[in-house]
């Protein structure tokens, strides 16, 4: 297939949350999920109809679809599914597709065009990826990951690496489409068998086969108390380790620890962790001074030998 999605064709029984039976006739709490997939316009019609769907569950049970604004793809796919279930949608995408200055925007799906202040689109600025890839997961409460190529990976494996360092702790569920996923899932079964992970495979990334089971889960998960009391420890302790930078610290180490914490707005750590970034400001600025004497006094140094080593070969 070429991943086309009809927007009018009827979605799956299991996205109908008013069926009787369903185990997801309850709607939660709104929520703000990031998801990734698929920008390509070849993508197989399996994937993209697992997009769709994704896309309109998300729209029903009244949470926020966030992704990369694409209009191809998986991505295409579950922003039709979100706009024909009446959901919001907030799309983030690079500067570089802005055409001369104007606000039109190539390469954006079309529901964001005239569609009445209902949907939201971020435009990342920068020489890289990064900043793109900061405002799809700010504020986000969950992360589905659909099939895709390099690109799903890379967003994928840094969530990833992050939630098993200890910088967050959002629920990561790939949908395993197909089997899809069956590597990745091999691979973290095997460096945890090999000893080189933190926590367990299913700690780390979780994988469903369907849509609905992937959002079902995200959910489930959220409403475990346990699990808030966890991303409350994950704070705590990222504001602990901010304060012992304050000890041993370079200018590049802590600006790079101070971007990967506010990589997820967290604004409880934020507020929790002002007098520490303010003090720790102070310690790398003294840092940096002494520093820059020492590069001078060095270079100083330096010359001074040169010169008399020339003036002893005279």
């Amino acid at each position: 297939g070429v991943g086309f999605v009809n927007p009018q064709r009827t979605p799956c029984p299991t996205t109908t949350t008013q069926q009787s039976g369903n185990t997801m006739a309850t709607k939660p709490t709104p929520l703000r999920i990031c998801c990734y997939g698929s920008s390509s316009s070849k993508t197989p019609e399996k994937y993209t109809n697992a997009a769709y769907e994704l896309g309109i569950i998300l729209a029903r049970r009244g949470h926020t679809c966030v992704n990369g604004a694409g209009s191809a793809g998986c991505m295409a796919a579950m922003n039709q599914g979100a706009s024909d279930g009446n959901g919001r949608i907030v799309g983030v995408i690079h500067e570089m597709f802005i055409v001369d200055g104007s606000d039109w925007l190539e390469g954006s799906h079309h529901t964001f065009a005239n569609n009445g202040g209902k949907h939201e689109l971020l435009v990342a600025k920068g020489d890289d990826l990064q900043e793109r890839k900061r405002l799809l997961v700010k504020g986000a409460d969950g992360l589905v990951v659909l099939p895709g190529g390099p690109g799903t990976w890379d967003e994928l494996w840094e969530m990833a690496c992050a939630r098993h360092v200890g910088f967050h702790n959002m629920p990561i569920v790939c949908v395993n489409v197909d089997g899809y996923y069956d590597t990745f899932m091999s691979i973290l079964q095997r460096a945890h068998s090999d000893e080189l992970l933190y926590k367990e495979p299913q700690d780390i990334v979780h994988f469903e086969e369907t849509p609905e089971a992937a959002v079902k889960w995200i959910e489930d998960y959220l409403a475990d108390p346990r699990n808030k009391e966890k991303q409350q420890k994950t704070i705590k302790t990222r504001t602990s380790v901010l304060k012992r930078l304050q000890s041993n610290v370079s200018g590049s180490a802590f600006a790079g620890f101070q971007r990967m914490v506010s990589f997820f707005g967290d604004e409880g750590l934020q507020r929790d962790g002002n007098d520490v970034f303010e003090s720790t400001a102070e310690t790398v600025s003294t840092v940096s001074l002494w520093r820059n004497n020492a590069v001078v006094f060095t270079a100083g140094l330096s010359l001074g030998f040169l010169l008399a080593n020339r003036m002893r070969s005279k």
